[in-house]
């Protein structure tokens, strides 16, 4: 079908207004609306010729005061607009828009990447990608690198496959688990007729994770602490042997974590379950051992809920005219769903066969507008609060003493356990709840009342408690958290763990109060932002730009005493979504920055600098 026409947008960083014009393609009688997205709202200052009809979020509805027709060629000058927030890059302008003709249907509107000052034209380079400097380096492409290698004879053999001919226990499965990998990944080296012999061995002295791999010839033996270890080292052996094995070596290899993870917000955005089940593929490939899965949000709720099957059906699709319309760069036409129980399914059998652990995250008590649009039960009809999220979405809370909220609550964290019963942990949310939160809530000041509390934090501690004493109760499982909920002690009970995003010191302050933490700063793990200062370079800038230089040069551990150590659980690369709509920017996003990330969870350091990273991300893709 012929777009209506096309929406221009320019950002002046000045006066922080964006301009929009919209040029018609076809004929559009009067009573014609303009729909359009955008991260950054947008406000026509003209209100005398400009109606804004409705604004959630990022989705707006525009339509002229005088309604009038427009022909095709003509242009609409919406004019300048307030800006919520500074743009930093063309995507942080319009990314979706369509026509709400006068008799209600819609028309798709090409949207043009928003142009900016010329300040903002050009890259400015980080300061490690001007200082930190690479040496050449000839290894193996192995990512992670492993611990230790010694290549005693680098002589290069036609070894190119291998096979397993003698295996103690759990190797065989380990084996067959990395041969199914190879084959997904259009890499078949482990055969049942490979070149190599492969004997495969079961030492627990080498303790959990653990291998070593020892090459002589075509005779390949590998020893390992337990079915972990097998996996890691037949990943090894998997990425060394296209390239051809050495005539003799020996790697001695162990994690530096336990905890080696990367999360994925499926929520903003709607991505076919294929998407993450490549997603357990690649991070086994790199050895990661959590995928930690961002399933609820204010735009969709993914989780299937048996006993409020609405969730999915109303909360989980956005569209024009739906109770949650277009939002994050979706169009008119509706779109996304919830994930089926069989689909989560193939993800844990995936992930169980490859050690992978997932994490499945329910987003709690804020980032709830989808399920409140689903469940308005869980709202307080009268509340006045007003309380407006750093997303923009206004109450977007679960209202506390509502008499559907125990039972909401109770009802997600069975669906949970139920759907991901290998994961021994499940995490809850707890970021960004807007301030004055429940302060108009006849329900929730008194509910506050009677449990002696007073402030947003208090609530939404209290609130939290209940969240992890369901899970512990019923589930008996450990709780992960955003730091937001360190605040209050009790909401992170000692087997639980936070992960520390806002800033690089937040990790280590948690620590030393005795948290246990997950590393994830937004300044060198989150994915999202972009990747240098360039106007048209994809990403958000909330945290700065974040290149691969910058990534290998942070040092979790830099700073930290023996006793803040002690509590770091690992560390872990987090992809928000808002600007990402297919697998293709999932992958453009994560690679090679997870690499480096991967490399420094599992070795400690990084390997050879960027370039080395650089190159080896690249042959093992």
């Amino acid at each position: 079908m012929t777009a209506a026409g096309t929406l221009w947008s320019s950002y002046d960083d000045i006066a922080r207004r964006v301009t929009l014009r919209f040029e018609a393609a076809i004929d559009l009688d009067a009573g014609w609306q303009l729909a359009f997205t955008s991260l950054q709202q947008l406000t026509p200052i003209d209100s005398d010729a400009i109606e804004l009809v409705e604004q959630l979020a990022s989705y707006h509805l525009v339509t002229a005061s005088e309604p009038a027709s427009l022909a095709a060629g003509a242009s609409w000058a919406i004019g300048e607009c307030e800006v919520s927030h500074q743009a930093r890059h063309a995507n942080d302008g319009p990314a979706s828009s369509y026509v709400v003709t006068a008799d209600g249907s819609t028309i798709a509107v090409d949207v043009v990447p928003m142009t900016g000052p010329p300040a903002l034209a050009t890259a400015r380079p980080s300061v490690h990608d001007l200082q930190l400097g690479d040496t050449p380096d000839d290894r193996p492409a192995l990512l992670p690198y492993p611990s230790h290698v010694a290549v005693t004879d680098d002589t290069r053999t036609s070894t190119t496959t291998a096979r397993l001919a003698a295996f103690d226990d759990g190797a065989d499965v380990a084996w067959r688990a990395t041969e199914a990998l190879t084959t997904r990944r259009g890499r078949p080296v482990l055969t049942d007729d490979g070149i190599a012999t492969v004997s495969a061995r079961l030492d627990a002295r080498l303790g959990a994770s653990a291998y070593r791999i020892l090459v002589d010839g075509t005779s390949v033996e590998v020893t390992a602490g337990d079915i972990d270890g097998f996996r890691y080292a037949f990943v090894t052996l998997a990425q060394w042997l296209p390239c051809g094995l050495p005539a003799a070596a020996r790697v001695v290899d162990r994690p530096r974590y336990a905890w080696r993870g990367v999360h994925l917000d499926v929520a903003r955005q709607w991505f076919e379950p294929d998407v993450v089940e490549r997603l357990i593929d690649d991070a086994a490939w790199r050895k990661l051992s959590r995928v930690h899965l961002h399933l609820t949000d204010d735009e969709a709720w993914r989780l299937p809920v048996p006993a409020h099957p609405v969730l999915t059906e109303i909360g989980g699709r956005r569209g024009h005219g739906l109770p949650v319309p277009p939002l994050l760069g979706s169009g008119a036409d509706p779109t996304g769903r919830g994930y089926t129980p069989d689909e989560i399914g193939r993800w844990v059998r995936r992930a169980d066969e490859l050690g992978v652990v997932l994490v499945p995250e329910i987003d709690l008590p804020g980032h709830l507008h989808a399920a409140l649009v689903a469940m308005p039960q869980l709202r307080d009809p009268d509340d006045t609060s007003a309380a407006t999220s750093v997303q923009y979405f206004v109450d977007n809370v679960l209202v506390p003493g509502a008499p559907a909220t125990r039972r909401f609550i109770t009802d997600v964290v069975d669906a949970v356990a139920e759907l991901f019963p290998s994961s021994p942990w499940i995490h809850v949310g707890g970021d960004e709840v807007p301030d004055g939160a429940w302060s108009g809530s006849p329900i929730a000041r008194e509910w506050a009342r009677a449990n002696g509390l007073s402030t947003t934090n208090e609530i939404e501690a209290a609130i939290h408690r209940e969240v992890v004493e369901a899970i512990r109760e019923r589930t008996g499982r450990a709780v992960g958290a955003w730091e937001e909920a360190a605040r209050t002690r009790g909401a992170v009970p000692g087997d639980g763990y936070v992960v520390g995003w806002q800033s690089i010191d937040i990790n280590r302050e948690l620590a030393a109060r005795g948290f246990d933490v997950v590393i994830a700063p937004g300044q060198a793990y989150y994915l999202d932002m972009a990747e240098n200062s360039a106007w048209e370079t994809p990403g958000m800038s909330w945290a700065g730009a974040t290149s691969l230089a910058d990534v290998c040069a942070f040092d979790p551990e830099s700073g930290w005493s023996p006793a803040e150590r002690a509590h770091i659980v690992g560390l872990q690369a987090c992809l928000w979504t808002e600007y990402v709509h297919d697998e293709a920017a999932i992958r453009d996003r994560l690679f090679p920055r997870l690499d480096a990330i991967a490399e420094r969870a599992w070795t400690g350091s990084i390997v050879g600098g960027p370039s080395s990273v650089d190159r080896r991300s690249a042959a093992i893709r």
